[in-house]
């Protein structure tokens, strides 16, 4: 495949797709050619329900085809996709619904894990009170929700097909960040920097490649799952969704679908290598890795038996997942960071160490917060990561921690990846989490066989500097963790907490 252009529209995006590759198979069963039509299709429906340019329709659905449609449809309208994790329960979704606004919600009764409409029920009228229908977008037939009229997906995908009313300046969608910072926004993008941006990975990542295909095992309604499927749809790759994961149905899938792509944390690709059971795959073009539980090492050698072609990457809700990718044959593919995907992309490392970011990926703004964003930009149009990061010598930059949550030891600024790392290294600690508290490092592992607290002291103190030695060791069953749009963080903040009782 050669050079890809770069799409201005989700529109464009899929259009050009369907044009190229019109026989792929792209979706749920799906040619590429059927995916444009059935989206063209959609969008007559959406239509005919009053959905049109500058609506908001939040999007309740699990990893599965009709969240793509459903997205690209509103995208061919003009309208804004609010992206709701069907892992939030009612205080997060009304909360959301109040501060977006949307005017429909698009649900699926035939979901197992979460009862749409029992949940809908529970929020308070006055946070939903925007809505003014539901999208069913299951087979289920019913007349009314929340005493809402209800638009059935077959009925939507049985109208006349619309006209393309995407503009590169469209309010496209919204992510919502984990809240394990200072707290839940959502931040706006416009269809320029969602199709761009897919675009730009798809070139990097080779999703154009002949057979290329996605698992696309991460949740959708985040940027590590959105960012990869749409670069996916952007090469014309074919993208099998998982509605939730599951390691050993991911590992019969990747064999099943001879999977090339994907994307995962830690814990997610270490599950993954424990179904796989020591039996390696047909090699993968790329897997792209974020260090969410400090399980790098482990993560690298694990992949590497299974030829998942691993590399560090970096995104963020703002910028994007993915804005930078490692060079997999590099001396940092365990690290988070790289170089920027998009060839207009660029960073710039602070004096204080602070990572900083530009390019036409970035969000436009934080929905109904005009003050969160302003503090987000320099006047010169750099994005405050609120990361801190170090160049590296061979091009691109590397990230080391939050800025919150680097650690100030003894005078000195440190990773708290630095101690987690060597503790993780010692006999019988399955894993390791280290925050400050009183300026001494506070150790939390979860012990596995043959754990001995003294003998990890001892190794502590004969190795590593004195003000990095914890100062106690804390034994827990399991992390406290936040079930985020972009998989399971850590609360850093509830072990601060713990270290602080």
């Amino acid at each position: 495949m050669g050079a890809m252009s770069r799409p201005a529209t989700l529109t464009q995006l899929l259009e050009t797709t369907a044009r190229r590759s019109p026989d792929a198979l792209a979706l749920g069963g799906l040619t590429w050619a059927e995916v444009a039509g059935t989206v063209r299709r959609l969008a007559g429906g959406l239509a005919e329900a009053g959905i049109g340019p500058g609506d908001r329709v939040a999007i309740f659905l699990p990893n599965r085809p009709d969240f793509l449609l459903l997205l690209l449809a509103l995208a061919r309208r003009g309208a804004t996709a609010i992206l709701l994790n069907t892992r939030f329960r009612a205080a997060e979704i009304g909360n959301l619904l109040e501060r977006a606004a949307p005017t429909a919600i698009a649900i699926a009764r035939d979901f197992p894990a979460v009862n749409a409409e029992a949940l809908l029920e529970t929020v308070p009228p006055a946070q939903r009170a925007s809505l003014r229908q539901v999208l069913v977008m299951d087979a289920r037939g019913m007349d009314r929700i929340l005493d809402l009229p209800v638009k059935r997906r077959a009925t939507l995908l049985s109208a006349a097909e619309a006209p393309d009313l995407a503009t590169p300046d469209a309010e496209c969608l919204t992510f919502t960040t984990s809240g394990t910072t200072a707290g839940p926004k959502l931040v706006l993008h416009r269809q320029a920097s969602i199709a761009g941006h897919a675009a730009d990975v798809a070139a990097r990542i080779g999703t154009g490649q002949p057979g290329a295909a996605l698992l696309a095992a991460v949740p959708l309604c985040g940027t590590f799952g959105l960012a990869s499927a749409m670069a996916a749809m952007a090469g014309g790759a074919l993208i099998a969704c998982m509605e939730r994961f599951d390691a050993a149905e991911a590992d019969a899938l990747i064999r099943a679908q001879w999977i090339t792509h994907m994307v995962g944390g830690d814990e997610l690709l270490l599950k993954l290598a424990e179904a796989a059971n020591g039996r390696p795959y047909a090699p993968f073009t790329f897997t792209g890795f974020a260090s969410f539980h400090g399980q790098a090492a482990r993560v690298m050698e694990a992949s590497a038996a299974l030829n998942l072609a691993v590399r560090g990457v970096y995104g963020s809700s703002e910028a994007q997942a993915l804005f930078a990718l490692q060079d997999q044959a590099g001396p940092h593919a365990a690290v988070g960071g790289g170089v920027p995907a998009g060839a207009e992309a660029g960073f710039a490392v602070a004096e204080d160490g602070e990572l900083l970011l530009r390019g036409p990926s970035l969000f436009d703004r934080y929905l109904g917060d005009e003050a969160a964003t302003a503090k987000a930009r320099t006047a010169q149009g750099w994005f405050h990561t609120g990361d801190l990061a170090t160049a590296q010598p061979e091009g691109g930059f590397a990230f080391i921690t939050r800025r919150g949550d680097a650690l100030r030891l003894g005078g000195f600024l440190v990773s708290p990846e630095e101690i987690e790392g060597f503790l993780q290294a010692q006999p019988g600690v399955a894993a390791a989490q280290v925050v400050e508290h009183g300026g001494r490092p506070v150790a939390f592992v979860i012990p596995g066989d043959g754990y001995d607290e003294a003998s990890v002291m001892a190794a502590c103190q004969a190795s590593l500097a004195r003000f990095k030695q914890p100062d106690r060791i804390v034994t827990l069953d399991a992390f406290p963790v936040t079930d985020g749009p972009n998989g399971v963080k850590i609360q850093r903040a509830e072990l601060r907490r713990m270290a602080a009782g």
